[in-house]
């Protein structure tokens, strides 16, 4: 009876896996282009990847398998934005470069190449879109040639000059000179360039409370049966999370919001050096601020730099401006592609000391990664810079001292002051010593520091964890990023009230 037992199970068994068919039996077609897409992703063989993602995931969906064809999707959506932003072969850099400087001796080229970040996929280097903005900077003799790049920066200049140049106070409160401004939200996006079906989840930027911003409000929203948590604007991020059923929606999708806030001028002028304070390492605000975190990363090599800069100093007022005039000097100012070191899984303060360069957001992050390995509170915090005529996204930093609180840095707008737009060595020093303590009144904070998770907590990767400026949206039925595909009709406006 055991024998015949045994026989039947066999039977049974060669019948079971008969009826499943070929595909199903040794793996199915989709599987199989699944598993070829991974192996080339994670050899970086993006190109290749991307496109068997892409041929595997219908077929995954038509076989029944809906949760490997997500991860496709997801996997689709990673390597767009790493695709996106790597998107210049060496050749059409040389072309942009003979465009604007024809004389540039190729030795120059060549050492630009090899500084400017590009990654290598399938045997080819492709540059961060960009490059133009790290070569200027790289080299601000070249800067002249790009005339849109030096009104840019003359705005900057001119629109900070009362603030830079204006009387130092050395007692009193810091925060003075408000500003109250209303800001505007309008979203027009077309029905046809959404999906028909799924909820497209939005988290979209608010001014938040803190001590150089106040009389913080939402004024209107509409229309507000989209809002599915209420206004945030007195924690750590300031946000409203919206949810649009596509199902229900007929024509355009029409979202808009006004809100107001007051942000002064600080200027921390008064501070005595020798009574700082001393930090009560028990307190949740510095354990909160000296830890080391998803993009605010401090590895053993930050750590190492952060000693080297400080030397023997112990006040960590003077630490502070070490590392901000290292970061101001050594480091070059260079734009980053965000969403690609975020799809890369690369913490932005290792970005920033690995390359050499990094933008606002990657210097603040890195200035606040060097002073927490110190055990100094620091923070990458902001949201907008809104200097008339170059207002955008725009971080910068801050660091922490008992008897002052928070005292604002931005290494990023100082190293304006390096560039050769025809000023006095002094006026460029003044320029660059006001942004250590000091900060204009121009600012729209929505963050109070990076890694500040999104309420609700997105259910899949987002563009960057680390910053909350223009909408963070999830569409799971979506082909394609919804960030790249739908941005276009967001538009934020925010300007001083009448």
């Amino acid at each position: 009876m055991k024998k015949a037992a045994i026989i039947y199970l066999g039977l049974f068994v060669l019948i079971l896996s008969a009826s499943k068919g070929p595909d199903q039996a040794s793996g199915s077609a989709g599987k199989s282009l699944y598993d070829s897409a991974k192996a080339k992703d994670r050899a970086g063989a993006y190109i290749t990847a991307n496109n068997l993602y892409k041929q595997a995931r219908p077929l995954l969906v038509s076989e029944g398998n809906p949760d490997l064809a997500n991860q496709c999707r997801l996997a689709i959506h990673r390597i767009d934005k790493i695709l996106f932003e790597y998107n210049t072969t060496e050749a059409g850099v040389r072309t942009k470069f003979k465009e604007l400087w024809p004389n540039l001796p190729e030795s120059r080229i060549v050492w630009l190449l090899s500084r400017i970040d590009h990654l290598n996929i399938e045997g080819a280097d492709y540059y961060w879109s960009g490059f133009v903005n790290t070569t200027v900077n790289l080299d601000h003799s070249l800067l002249a040639r790009v005339p849109e790049a030096v009104q840019g920066y003359n705005k900057f200049w001119d629109g900070l000059s009362p603030y830079v140049f204006g009387p130092p106070q050395n007692s009193g409160s810091p925060y003075r000179k408000p500003i109250t401004y209303i800001g505007n939200m309008n979203a027009d996006v077309p029905r046809d360039k959404l999906p028909g079906t799924g909820t497209l989840k939005i988290w979209m930027a608010l001014p938040i409370i803190t001590d150089c911003q106040t009389d913080v409000s939402l004024v209107s929203i509409n229309p507000p049966q989209y809002v599915k948590h209420p206004a945030i604007m007195d924690g750590d991020l300031g946000e409203i999370y919206v949810e649009v059923p596509l199902e229900q929606l007929i024509g355009n999708l029409q979202i808009s919001y006004q809100f107001k806030f007051t942000h002064f001028e600080q200027r921390f002028t008064m501070i005595d050096p020798s009574n700082v304070g001393v930090y009560d390492k028990n307190s949740e605000l510095y354990k909160k601020y000296t830890a080391s975190g998803k993009n605010i990363l401090i590895t053993p090599e930050i750590a190492a730099k952060a000693r080297e800069v400080a030397g023997s100093e112990q006040n960590p007022y003077f630490i502070a401006r070490k590392i901000y005039d290292y970061i101001v000097h050594d480091l070059t100012y260079s734009t980053e592609p965000h969403m690609a070191v975020e799809s890369l899984g690369i913490a932005e303060s290792v970005y920033v000391h690995e390359h050499g360069f990094g933008d606002c957001g990657g210097q603040s992050i890195y200035f606040s990664a060097l002073l927490r390995s110190l055990g100094i509170p620091a923070r990458a915090t902001g949201g907008w810079q809104l200097v008339p005529g170059v207002g955008g996204d725009h971080i910068w930093a801050e660091f922490y001292l008992p008897n002052y609180s928070w005292v604002p840095v931005d290494t990023s707008v100082a190293q304006i002051g390096l560039l050769p737009l025809g000023h006095t060595p002094q006026q460029s020093q003044t320029y660059i010593n006001y942004f250590f303590a000091s900060m204009d009144p121009y600012r729209w904070v929505i963050q109070k520091d990076a890694d500040v998770p999104h309420v609700p907590v997105p259910a899949e990767p987002i563009s960057s964890s680390a910053y909350l400026q223009e909408p963070v949206m999830v569409l799971e039925t979506m082909e394609g990023v919804p960030e790249l595909k739908l941005d276009q009709y967001f538009k934020t406006t925010v300007a001083p009230a009448p």
